[in-house]
């Protein structure tokens, strides 16, 4: 049980991550146009700055939750199935990484620190670490996490 709710919440996560990801390259697709006064095709289909902006904080915020909830079930479901809590496992420590990554850049948002263009350029950096997490660490690291 605590794996299925582990692979759940980590899954949910990266789909929020996801979000963030979509929102904050909308927010710079958008605000391009707007900034070299070229209102594409694109620009008229898209929300408001503004929008994208609260869209891509919600996203961050729900995906960091989400995460947490999966860190805290792979843990606990670690322990009980290998013994320890954690093994410095590639994997787990790159979760770790993205987990504090995202709690830092939802903290700065949630703080008025950055907005806007900044916020979108580190979603989109951050999820290219969601990816890496994700996929590359089965493929290019020894782990044991090995699912795809």
């Amino acid at each position: 049980m605590m794996v299925l709710l582990h692979m759940t919440f980590s899954l949910l996560s990266y789909v929020a991550f996801l979000i963030a990801f979509l929102a904050g390259l909308l927010f710079l697709i958008q605000e391009r146009q707007l900034k070299h006064k070229h209102m594409g095709v694109l620009f008229h289909r898209l929300p408001a700055l503004r929008t994208l902006d609260r869209l891509n904080f919600i996203a961050i915020g729900m995906g960091f939750c989400l995460l947490s909830l999966g860190v805290v079930f792979g843990v606990w479901g670690a322990r009980a199935l290998l013994g320890d809590w954690w093994r410095w496992d590639p994997k787990e420590t790159l979760t770790l990484a993205l987990w504090g990554s995202y709690l830092v850049l939802w903290l700065v948002r949630l703080r008025a620190t950055l907005r806007g263009r900044k916020v979108a350029l580190l979603s989109v950096l951050g999820f290219t670490l969601v990816l890496f997490t994700f996929l590359g660490v089965s493929r290019w690291l020894p782990t044991w996490h090995a699912y795809l």
